[in-house]
């Protein structure tokens, strides 16, 4: 427990040291169901752990970050630690900004230390410390992988990241020479070689190192020239995989002149992401100890790599990625939502080849087939109003009545005007005055024609029902006498029955309409009842609506209800023949396809 403490401490004590600007810091464990404990601080000797402390009760109440400014551009920032998914503890900082620019920059840096802690957690606390190395003693075993950690979190890219993973392993391993390579779908590039900015790909050792590489990568296993003798091999250890090709090793080992040549895979996780390849000249082989601590370095390098190769990927490369790994995840061999989607997938496409009643779809409109129009026979003003819109009337019955006063005191005045020419046409006989007479008999017969035309017109101040129907016209009676003219709309009747059925079908889906055709609509208002229609007519009458071309086609319905009413709108589907499943639902897209790439 004392060397796990110990290696918090470092691990504080390194992270501080990175992050640069930091004056106290506390690393609290807050694993559930014990209460805070606070198991490294920084320096020994804190200060402002009050605020600390208080920044430390707002993360685990709030359970998020906390910034909080302490003036002078210093900040109490609490950073809470999630291991393996699960809250495990808070890490309180006081550290100062030259801007709060660099925060995010400090925020990476802290998620990056999340995976050092995870992998220092990682380790069993009985696990015995390492045996003594030329380089690697029990005593320097874990802060050198500390070192090593701390190092490649400070790089900002996968060369560099590299570079120094391979620097570091040839000091600590007093090597002859280490190199990385990363793969690249199912090759391997040669990222990096110790000691060396620069070196050429195309020479003779680097090809042969290359080579190795490929050879490890493709049996997916480590291997040793000569075989490294380990008294107890580790029983996970992939140097135990029998009958190991080791050509390439061989050929590097005598081209190099070395004592032996090793090749380790880098993981992140289940996926190969490298090879390391390590050559000797001063020792036959690695010990134990050696490959052990090699194996923890490169378990924590391989996530660093890993996050690295994401960082500097391309969008494609990325989108690439993410897309192979989902798939492994959903289509590998242990993956039951991959089988169960393979056959849902096998199902879907025979379905496409089932023949199913192809019906066009198309908006519906019910018209009558008989309407009249109730216009105003002359110019006046509108009385009394007896129909209202949705009215059933008969043939016959009154609808409206125009004001006729006017017309009724013009008559009494030319009625009276025919009397006095009476009266003075019999005068003018009884005196035998013949052309007085003439003159009385046609002012008569003027003023009579006159009355008989007010008499005609006062018949026509009452309108009446032309046919038996229904009322569709809007309501005029709110507007009683107000004035007309003569030849104004003031009523419009539709038949009650023999009611027409407009759909209006996308041009797209008029060459499979015919005559005859049968189908079925069903009206808004009457969502619970359908109405079989067959089609009478394929008009050449178009429209455009929301930006494309409809035809008009009529159909009749082949049973009426009383419950139907003119202009009621719909949606009415035509069964326009048997296609296969997947013609009825992809033949849209082939058409605009044909017609966009002609």
């Amino acid at each position: 427990m004392q060397s796990f403490t110990a290696s918090l401490k470092l691990w504080l004590s390194m992270q501080c040291q990175m992050l640069g600007g930091v004056s106290a810091a506390m690393l609290v464990q807050t694993t559930f169901g014990v209460s805070p404990k606070i198991v490294a601080k920084w320096p020994n000797a804190a200060a402002n752990n009050a605020a600390l402390r208080e920044a430390l009760a707002q993360v685990l109440d709030k359970k998020r970050l906390h910034l909080e400014p302490d003036g002078d551009g210093h900040f109490i920032l609490g950073q809470p630690l999630v291991i393996d998914g699960e809250p495990w503890g808070v890490l309180l900082l006081h550290l100062q900004l030259k801007d709060k620019k660099e925060l995010p920059a400090v925020l990476k840096n802290l998620k990056l230390g999340q995976y050092w802690l995870q992998f220092l957690l990682q380790q069993p606390d009985e696990a015995p410390p390492p045996a003594v190395v030329p380089i690697i003693d029990k005593n320097s075993a874990s802060p050198a992988l500390l070192q090593l950690s701390a190092s490649l979190l400070k790089e900002n890219s996968l060369q560099e990241t590299a570079i120094s993973l391979v620097n570091l392993l040839a000091g600590f391993l007093q090597a002859t020479r280490v190199s990385l390579g990363v793969r690249d779908a199912n090759n391997i590039a040669l990222e990096a070689i110790s000691f060396s900015a620069n070196f050429d790909k195309r020479t003779q050792a680097m090809q042969a190192i290359s080579e190795a590489m490929a050879e490890a990568l493709e049996q997916g296993a480590a291997i040793d020239f000569p075989p490294a003798h380990i008294a107890e091999p580790a029983p996970d250890s992939e140097s135990t995989l029998p009958v190991l090709i080791k050509h390439a090793h061989q050929q590097l080992q005598q081209q190099q002149q070395l004592q032996s040549v090793h090749s380790l895979l880098v993981r992140n996780g289940d996926v190969i992401i490298g090879v390391l390849t390590i050559e000797l000249d001063k020792q036959a082989a690695l010990t134990n100890d050696q490959r052990s601590f090699v194996q923890q370095a490169l378990h924590f390098a391989g996530t660093i790599i890993a996050l690295r190769q994401q960082a500097g990927a391309s969008v494609w490369q990325g989108l690439k990625q993410r897309t192979a790994q989902r798939l492994e995840r959903w289509f590998g061999e242990d993956s039951w939502r991959g089988k169960i989607i393979a056959t849902l997938l096998l199902i879907l496409v025979v379905a496409l080849f089932v023949p199913l009643d192809y019906r066009v779809s198309a908006d519906a409109t019910l018209q009558t087939t008989e309407k009249y129009l109730v216009v105003s026979p002359q110019d006046g003003y509108l009385g009394k109003i007896t129909a209202r819109p949705g009215d059933s009337v008969k043939k016959g019955a009154a609808l409206a009545q125009l004001n006729d006063e006017d017309l009724r005191l013009e008559r009494q005045k030319l009625a009276s005007q025919v009397q006095q020419y009476r009266q003075a046409y019999d005068t003018a006989l009884a005196n035998s005055d013949r052309v007085d007479a003439a003159i009385a008999d046609a002012q008569m017969d003027q003023a009579s024609i006159q009355l008989r035309l007010i008499d005609q017109q006062l018949g026509r101040t009452q309108l009446i029902a032309p046919m038996d129907g229904i009322i569709v016209s809007d309501d005029i009676s709110q507007t009683q006498g107000a004035p007309v003219k003569q030849g104004d709309v003031l009523f419009e009747i539709a038949a009650a029955q023999g009611f027409l059925v407009q759909l209006f079908v996308d041009e797209r889906d008029i060459a499979a309409v015919q005559s005859g055709q049968e189908g079925q609509v069903k009206f808004s208002s009457l969502p619970g009842d359908v109405f079989a229609v067959r089609v009478k007519s394929v008009t050449p009458i178009s429209e455009v609506r929301e930006g494309r071309n409809y035809f008009r086609v009529d159909a009749e319905l082949i049973q009426e209800l009383d419950v139907l009413r003119p202009g009621m709108t719909g949606t009415g589907k035509l069964t326009a023949g048997r296609r296969a499943l997947g013609w009825i639902w992809f033949h849209d897209l082939w058409h605009w396809l044909r017609l966009t790439l002609w």
